[in-house]
């Protein structure tokens, strides 16, 4: 009894849609963090970018016959091109959406709102420089203004904010600081040249990565005032949505091509007793 052993790429396609499955899941995951943090001020939403994964090129290899049936001609060595084969889908990237939110007015003397594309430069409690656009600050125990979380709010010096323990805080449109009327310093306030290396290092925080930081020239303060997220609510749920149907649609996919290769397993090969 003869035996034949043939090598074979085995249901491409299944992996093409296991690809597109762990990206509609990442999508689900990137736009549930969205809708988490709409209610989070000066919060910037996360947006996907999917990308093809590279294609292959597939051509038809032969060897042509001779001229006639009967002949003793040699076989030609033949190719043909078929096309690009598709090997499924991938993350490029989880960049943030700088885009303006919308600003509203708290009557609170210490929150200050950005209008432009400016930052908020504060140090964290591990001594490094972050970057926020959330202006909701306090004044803490020893007089230094704070993030909500501890972290403080650097003036234009480099140094953190201190401000006396009573007096009417005033902030200008510029960003300076005042006290019943007395200068005290000017709020950190920074642009980016390429705000694409400006990356999100989590709890609504920004790290520098490459991003060239400068001092602000088109933005304003605005006190009294927090931007709020710009995380659409309905925009982001028709996105969910459409993303749990591309999940489902790869999974369906996935299974029928198992079951193809179940049938395959059982049929192929058989003979007949």
């Amino acid at each position: 009894m003869q035996s034949v052993r043939r090598v074979f790429t085995l249901v491409r396609g299944m992996y093409a849609a296991a690809s597109g499955a762990l990206v509609a899941q990442s999508a689900v995951d990137t736009i549930a963090n969205n809708l988490a943090n709409v209610n989070t001020a000066g919060f910037k939403r996360t947006l996907l970018q999917v990308q093809a994964q590279p294609q292959r090129e597939l051509f038809r290899f032969q060897t042509d016959p001779g001229r006639s049936a009967n002949a003793r001609t040699a076989g030609v060595p033949a190719q043909a091109r078929i096309g690009a084969l598709g090997t499924g889908a991938q993350i490029y990237d989880t960049p943030a959406d700088y885009g303006q939110g919308t600003i509203a007015a708290t009557g609170n003397d210490l929150d200050v709102a950005l209008s432009g594309p400016g930052f908020f430069a504060i140090r964290a409690g591990n001594g490094a420089v972050r970057y926020t656009r959330d202006g909701a600050f306090v004044r803490d125990q020893n007089g230094f203004l704070t993030a909500q979380n501890g972290d403080r709010v650097l003036g234009q010096g480099g140094a953190p904010v201190a401000l006396p323990a009573s007096g009417k805080v005033e902030i200008g449109r510029d960003g300076a600081i005042s006290v019943d009327g007395r200068p005290y310093d000017r709020l950190n306030v920074v642009e980016f040249a390429n705000p694409a290396n400006l990356r999100p290092e989590g709890s609504n925080r920004f790290i520098d990565v490459g991003a060239g930081a400068r001092a602000a020239t088109n933005t304003t303060a605005l006190q009294g005032s927090l931007e709020k997220s710009n995380a659409d609510v309905v925009r982001s749920m028709v996105d969910l949505i459409s993303m749990q149907r591309w999940f489902d649609a790869n999974e369906k996919s996935i299974q029928t091509q198992d079951d193809a290769v179940g049938v395959a397993v059982q049929t192929v090969g058989r003979t007949n007793a």
